[in-house]
């Protein structure tokens, strides 16, 4: 699967490139692929205006590169008004991991005798949470613009929302990864991160909006889109899987009609993540134990889910305001 930025293309040589395919083939997750193909079609762009064959790399020149991604200037290379780096520190963290991956696989593949980006250093990254979840009220408005819309919106936003999931899970969910459970319910079958297999207990109206979407269907997506093409005069538009930018459309288009977004809105941004995050603190929100939560996002540490917590965040709500002298 070729990316945007393809490192198949950009590499030196073809020796390179194979190599590349041969890693990128070795991971798992489809996302991490797709992500790390762009890293490193950047790093071979990088390295090859430094003059420097990648199988000829040294530490130093991971280091370089390091410095490049940070360096205060925007992504054009000019000195940045804000004061802010090339990168986020959380995307040059991520760019660096696919070098060291890369160089670590041709390491174990005997293709060198080591790799040139162990113990390279990376930036800091802001253990916070991206942005804001909605509350209570904001989140019913964006549920009835989405079942105004249909009930292909309405099963993403409540997939979203309700049940947490992440934009590709939602985009992978297939009708036939549904499961009816003994004492009444229904389950999804959804492959998180690291292609790990779990099944996911449906919320009550999630159930109803996944049922109204799949419309006694056996299999295919669980939700759909009409497609781009246009379509001939009286002729039904074809239905196509959401992708990840289909979803970030109809959340901006949602939170539009809902009153969410625009010059009267009450919310910054409005993405998939948000809708996630409004579930982890929704739920903080009701009492719900960190451990319970943890498991309902299934994150891999309670350290994650707690930096949700609002309360825990609250200025007003830490634990020195009780001392009262």
């Amino acid at each position: 699967m070729a990316s945007a930025l393809d490192p198949r293309t950009a590499a030196p040589d073809a020796r390179v490139a194979q190599l590349v395919e041969d890693f990128l083939d070795s991971l798992i997750s489809p996302r991490t692929r797709a992500s790390y193909a762009t890293d490193l079609a950047i790093f071979f762009a990088w390295i090859e205006g430094a003059g420097v064959h990648p199988l000829e790399a040294q530490r130093p020149h991971v280091d370089r590169f390091r410095n490049h991604l940070t360096e205060l200037v925007d992504q054009d290379g000019r000195p940045s008004p804000s004061g802010r780096p090339r990168y986020a520190p959380s995307t040059v963290s991520r760019r660096l991991s696919a070098v060291r991956s890369f160089y670590a696989y041709l390491a174990d593949q005997r293709v060198l005798g080591a790799s040139p980006a162990v113990g390279v250093r990376t930036p800091r990254v802001a253990k916070e949470p991206r942005g804001k979840g909605l509350t209570g009220e904001q989140l019913r408005r964006l549920l009835e613009a989405a079942a105004e819309d249909g009930p292909d919106a309405e099963a993403v936003v409540c997939l979203l929302a309700l049940n947490g999931l992440r934009v590709s899970e939602v985009c992978a969910a297939q009708v036939d990864d549904l499961r009816r459970e003994p004492g009444g319910g229904r389950s999804l079958r959804v492959r998180g991160k690291g292609g790990k297999e779990v099944w996911v207990p449906l919320n009550d109206r999630t159930e109803r909006a996944v049922l109204r979407a799949a419309g006694g269907r056996s299999h295919g997506p669980v939700a759909r889109r009409p497609g781009d093409r246009r379509r001939r005069a009286g002729s039904v538009a074809p239905l196509r899987p959401f992708n990840r930018q289909a979803v970030w459309e109809l959340l901006a288009e949602l939170g539009r009609r809902a009153g969410l977004l625009g010059d009267a809105g009450d919310v910054d941004k409005l993405h998939p993540h948000v809708l996630r995050h409004s579930f982890v603190t929704l739920l903080l929100d009701q009492g719900v134990s960190l451990a319970a939560v943890q498991d309902a996002a299934r994150h891999a540490s309670p350290e994650t889910t707690r930096l949700y917590d609002r309360a825990r965040t609250g200025f007003r709500e830490h634990p020195t305001h009780k001392l009262r002298f």
